[in-house]
């Protein structure tokens, strides 16, 4: 049995996923421009929209791994 730790591949599938979610990071990056020009506001949920495109991107391989 080894003694290194497991290494969640989520991230790594997360970062493969990038160029499927351009609109969405683009968008989440027009929403925090436009914040810091007002000096306030919240781009949450631009943020989330993209995090819910690189999850469903990176899922159906996440579950291959898990098998």
């Amino acid at each position: 049995m080894s003694d290194e730790e497991p290494v969640c591949p989520l991230p790594a599938m997360r970062k493969a996923c990038e160029p499927k979610c351009t609109d969405a990071y683009k968008a989440y990056l027009s929403c925090v421009d436009r914040i810091e020009a007002k000096g306030g506001g919240d781009c949450e949920p631009y943020y989330f929209d993209w995090l819910k495109c690189l999850d469903k991107c990176a899922m159906p391989h996440i579950m291959q791994k898990l098998k």
